[in-house]
């Protein structure tokens, strides 16, 4: 059942959105699996001639390889449509900075992308950049701290404290980011939801009109999209779960137990 944040109940489907930003961790899936009868919920999205892209928080992984597990996993989907939080970081870095990454491929792919020199010496780097990096060693989180304390800028990809897998919930890059800035002092800057950026750039590959953001975190994916005015919805797949969305401020528009419900499958 799908709960409207007045606490009517809602039973005809999604509203007509131009467009919807869809996140992904928590939401299309948890881990390597997709959430049951998510991706058959997208495909009837777009049957439905609302606009579909995705927004995310992981920089873990390139667009490419984002919409590959996607379609991996039995959803339409392509590079183009996704935005993620590497892309959101990178664009706040001018071309030509030398930045000491502290994260995996998509991060490093975006700053390339971007024109950036990456480098491994604390000495040398001019930005310490930020994501979730699953083989992050003492050694790594070493030289962060000592550019950091060098004078190193500090760009975050996002700020997510943990993330749900497909066993159950997992450190995410917040945790990274949070050891940085304890251990050098130094207050990072952050590229991805709930800051505007991100969702600004995955609007920007939908039609105009209304949207709708889905998400499963209401401190990222509800109070970003709220704060520009969209409507959301909180599924109950990843972080969240019924208790802290019935307390939400601002309450989502909608709130579903997984993206089925949502659209009424």
């Amino acid at each position: 059942m799908t709960q409207g944040a007045t606490g009517g109940t809602r039973t005809t489907g999604v509203p007509p959105y131009a467009g919807v930003v869809i996140d992904l961790d928590g939401v299309c899936y948890r881990g390597s699996q997709p959430v049951p009868g998510a991706p058959e919920a997208v495909a009837r999205l777009r049957r439905a001639g609302i606009g579909v892209a995705y927004a995310t928080n992981n920089a873990t992984r390139t667009p490419e390889q984002a919409a590959a597990k996607l379609t991996r996993l039995g959803f339409e989907a392509a590079p183009e449509q996704i935005a993620t939080s590497a892309l959101a970081a990178a664009d706040m870095i001018a071309p030509g900075t030398r930045c000491l990454v502290v994260g995996a491929d998509g991060l490093r792919a975006a700053l390339r992308a971007r024109g950036c020199v990456l480098v491994e010496d604390p000495a040398a780097a001019e930005a310490v950049v930020t994501g979730l990096d699953r083989d992050i060693t003492y050694d790594t989180l070493t030289r962060g701290t000592r550019a950091l304390l060098a004078g190193a800028r500090f760009v975050a990809s996002n700020a997510d404290s943990s993330f749900p897998d497909v066993d159950g919930i997992s450190p995410g890059a917040g945790a990274i980011m949070a050891a940085l800035e304890m251990a050098s002092g130094v207050t990072a800057e952050r590229a991805g939801k709930p800051e505007p950026a991100l969702f600004r750039t995955a609007a920007a590959r939908l039609p105009e009109g209304p949207l709708l953001m889905i998400g499963d975190r209401v401190e990222t994916d509800i109070h970003g999209a709220a704060a520009l005015g969209w409507d959301t919805a909180l599924v109950l797949t990843g972080v969240t779960d019924g208790t802290a969305a019935a307390s939400a401020d601002p309450a989502p528009t909608w709130i579903a137990d997984d993206l089925a419900a949502l659209v009424d499958l």
